[in-house]
């Protein structure tokens, strides 16, 4: 082997062949000795060390009960003997499952079916209000859902039948079914959009070797990003599902401008790559600082799977532009630009056409983002459980059958008198009981189980006239009435307890406000609120914060970036017009979103943070080779973008490509994440191309004016 070709071997072909074995044995790792399949557990929306979460803990510990809780809904004549047949024996053979505390039904609770419909505590927590169905309440022990809903749907399927109707709800169900529907896509669209990517880049670049090195580099990001976030145990979530996506597209965006400026270079070979990589650093490095930035925001926010999304958004960030400048351009050295020749810049006549056209293209974007601003008040930034299941599906018309037929998400209220009173006493049991009455009067509210009930409950029994409450309370707290009085009123009489369902099909404002409501009809009533807890508490404050991250973030990403676009520009007006035209990306997004009433749900949420850092991306590669490469000159942002339109645009098509085929996903979160990335870039690239050069060149012109 002669030594020139020694030499090519040695800083070519070995650099390249470590990589491949490199990002080889980084995928062999992941998958031998981490596990990345999404987790979603019941503390899915906080971290366990949470204030929100606590007090939801604090409740359950103050009044003690049964554990995770599953809801079956039976539909069917519930006064005739066959069905309480069949009410029993499922009771009976859902008692046999290990993880299976106790089960409350027709059959094990009341004395039959009359007695349920006379009692004040049985007629709320088991029959539905048109008494067509009843409810069996299966209480759980802290096991895995993934291990346990399988057995019930057996049992769904083996005792369904006509008359009979099972239908089943509770938050350990729906934890299994967003995880199957995560891991579904996790394991079908994650690998689909991959591939889509390859085909487009194979499209677009023309180059086995470009692709190899592109697919390759953007994989390792992927793979280096996973490792060190499992290594930090952060498993896979509700929303970092798709964080091996959102890096690989990060990845790319570097390596879209590299490859622009390779082909563009007239050096040969070798010195060809590196001058790319000299020319497209400056820029990448701003892209990845802000973008770092905005994902180190959401590191401080107390919603647990946003703060899992800042640390591995961060990682992922760092993880991009490292594959793409240390890997990538030893594949580039594989190859060379087409006999050292720049890419042809004369525009075709289609492409100068829409190029004329700047103006009416600018115009429409500005009034879609103006028209856009009223939608934002429409914004349905706190949808229902219901909303992550398909419209139609059997899955969601069981939920919604059951959360109008005794409700589907429960709520915790603590509550105690105004005046310090006891709750052991006649006076309080009327004053509970007028509270109760016009809580239950509440349209979001569908059953109410509370002291004046288990204390209605206790005073059905013979001779209970001759017993004062406190006495009654006491014999509730025995272990033959399952200790009931314990989990509705504390030791001392001072608090109270009131588990609501609520009903989700019915809510037209956000839970939160529906729960200061409720806090103001306890305060009317003479009580004051002491704790709230519950699922439906917990959603609320969940849907405020992403929220109000969604709101905050954006305002920090918006003084971010014109910080970072004045370092870049050293204008003034370039960089008001850059903060402009990034704030066009959100506004017609969210537009779209309000106007369409489309959930703004916690997975699909990120979405708006992936296409804005595309369009940040491209207006800081515009702004910087505008400055460097034809500083003053008054056609400046003319030549620019004439010069980068392609790279724009090629990595818009790829994205919408890859982001695309989420659509096609049966699961709604899944469908509006893929759906809005593919809006936002879309409208990104074509805000940086047009909106960016018009606001610019118009700024200047009335400035010499």
């Amino acid at each position: 082997m002669s030594r020139p070709v020694f030499t090519r071997f040695l800083y070519n072909y070995i650099p390249a062949a470590f990589w491949i074995v490199f990002t080889g044995a980084g995928l062999l790792v992941l998958f031998l000795f981490f596990d990345i399949t999404p987790k979603v557990g019941a503390d899915f929306f906080f971290s366990s060390d949470n204030p929100k979460f606590l007090y939801n803990k604090l409740i359950s510990s103050i009044f003690p009960q049964e554990s995770s809780q599953l809801i079956i809904s039976a539909t069917g004549d519930i006064q005739s003997e066959p069905y309480y047949t069949n009410i029993w024996e499922l009771t009976e053979e859902l008692l046999k499952i290990k993880q299976v505390t106790t089960v409350k039904s027709l059959s094990k609770g009341p004395k039959d079916v009359e007695d349920a419909l006379e009692s004040p505590l049985w007629k709320r927590l088991l029959i539905s209000q048109q008494q067509d169905s009843s409810n069996l309440l299966v209480f759980l022990t802290n096991a895995d859902p993934q291990d346990i809903i399988p057995q019930f749907e057996e049992l769904i399927r083996k005792h369904s039948q006509p008359g009979f109707r099972l239908n089943i709800a509770g938050l350990p169900y729906v934890v299994e079914m967003i995880r199957r529907n995560l891991m579904h896509d996790f394991k079908i669209f994650t690998f689909v959009a991959f591939i889509m990517f390859g085909i487009v880049i194979m499209i677009i670049f023309r180059s086995v070797t470009v692709f190899i090195g592109t697919f390759l580099s953007c994989s390792s990001a992927c793979v280096l990003t996973l490792l060190c976030t499992n290594m930090l145990g952060i498993e896979t979530g509700i929303i970092t599902v798709n964080l091996a996506t959102i890096v690989f597209v990060l990845t790319l965006s570097h390596i879209i401008f590299i490859t622009h400026n390779w082909s563009n270079a007239s050096e040969g070979n070798k010195s060809a790559a590196f001058s790319a990589i000299s020319v497209t650093l400056n820029a990448s490095f701003w892209c990845m600082l802000t973008t770092l930035l905005g994902f180190l925001s959401l590191v401080f926010v107390p919603a647990k799977p946003l703060r899992q999304l800042g640390v591995s958004g961060s990682i992922g960030t760092i993880m991009a532009i490292f594959t793409a400048y240390c890997m990538y351009p030893f594949f580039l050295n594989l190859t060379q630009p087409k006999q050292g020749v720049k890419e042809e810049t004369t525009l075709n006549p289609a492409i100068c056409g829409v190029f004329n056209s700047a103006k009416w293209i600018v115009t429409a974007l500005i009034i879609m983002a103006l028209c856009a601003v009223p939608a934002l008040s429409f914004l349905n930034d706190d949808p229902s459980l219901f909303s992550y299941f398909k419209e139609g599906s059997e899955l969601r018309k069981g939920l919604e059958y059951i959360d109008s037929n005794g409700g589907s998400s429960p709520l915790s209220l603590m509550i105690r008198d105004a005046q310090g009173n006891k709750l052991n006493n006649k006076k309080s049991y009327e004053q509970l009981w007028k509270l109760m009455d016009a809580i239950e009067n509440d349209p979001n509210v569908e059953s109410v189980i509370s002291l004046p009930v288990i204390m209605a409950e206790g005073n059905r029994a013979p001779l209970s006239f001759l017993l004062t409450w406190e006495n009654l309370l006491k014999i509730m707290e025995k272990p033959l009435f399952n200790k009931i009085s314990n989990s509705f009123v504390t030791g001392d009489r001072i608090s109270g307890h009131f588990f609501l369902r609520m009903k989700e099909s019915v809510r037209n404002k956000s839970r939160t406000e529906v729960v200061d409501h409720l806090v103001n009809i306890v305060s009317e009533n003479g009580f004051l609120t002491e704790i709230v807890g519950g699922l439906y508490y917990l959603q609320g404050e969940m849907s405020k914060m992403v929220t109000s991250s969604l709101i905050y973030g954006l305002g920090r990403l918006l003084v971010m970036f014109g910080i970072i676009a004045f370092m870049v520009s050293r204008s003034v007006i370039v960089t008001f017009a850059m903060v402009i035209t990034l704030c066009i990306t959100p506004l017609i997004m969210f537009g779209v979103v309000g106007y369409f009433a489309i959930p703004v749900d916690i997975i699909s949420a990120p979405a708006a943070n992936v296409a804005i850092a595309m369009g940040i991306d491209s207006m800081i590669h515009m702004a910087i080779t505008a400055r460097r490469k034809y500083g003053s000159s008054a056609n400046a942002w003319q030549e620019t973008q004439r010069e980068l339109w392609k790279p724009i645009l090629n990595s818009m098509v790829i994205i919408c490509a890859g982001f695309g085929i989420f659509s096609l996903s049966s699961f709604p979160p899944t469908q509006r994440f893929g759906m809005l990335i593919f809006l936002g870039t879309i409208v990104a690239a074509i805000s940086a191309l047009f909106v960016l050069p018009m606001c610019t060149e118009t700024a200047n012109k009335l400035r010499k004016k």
